[in-house]
């Protein structure tokens, strides 16, 4: 009796909590490699340490959100919107946010290395100390956004005073 008690504690502690990519949005919820619905609306999810590596969130509303550290890295995002989003310390390192808004969204300390930014509007958004290594930038708008000690896609560090453009 003993040992059929000990395995069952075992296999209960041993397994994983991953979320299906049918279960609802939550606080450490596991995606990777899930696709979504294009189009959905998704404004103010409480995600804070989500991993939605490899997933495909296209043309999806996330404005609002609270996303702090988490993983979108290498990610299909085109044309979603993050107006005013909390992604604070998250990677999203290698991604696609073609044509995406992040409108005054809180992207300090975000890695966007290597990931594909064209079109993306920054616009007021809060950029400081982020990292655009190897990113593609072409016809992003950095208007009036925070770039102080942002590294840039040439690698390097932005100086004070980096309001809506990299000033060394």
């Amino acid at each position: 009796m003993k040992k059929i008690f000990f395995i069952f504690i075992i296999a209960i502690f041993s397994f994983n909590a991953y979320a299906g990519c049918d279960d609802p949005i939550g606080d450490s919820v596991d995606y990777t490699n899930c696709r979504f619905s294009d189009g959905q609306d998704l404004s103010g999810s409480y995600l804070p340490n989500a991993n939605l590596s490899f997933s495909s969130f296209i043309q999806v509303n996330l404005d609002k959100s609270i996303m702090m550290n988490s993983i979108l890295a290498f990610g299909t995002f085109s044309e979603s919107s993050f107006v005013r989003a909390n992604l604070y310390e998250s990677n999203l390192q290698g991604a696609n946010f073609e044509k995406s808004n992040f409108t005054s969204a809180n992207l300090t300390r975000v890695n966007f290395q290597g990931s594909t930014l064209v079109g993306v509007n920054f616009q007021n958004s809060n950029l400081i100390e982020a990292d655009f290594t190897s990113a593609n930038i072409t016809g992003a708008n950095f208007e009036g956004a925070n770039l102080n000690n942002s590294i840039w896609t040439n690698g390097q560090t932005c100086g004070m005073e980096s309001i809506g453009k990299c000033k060394n």
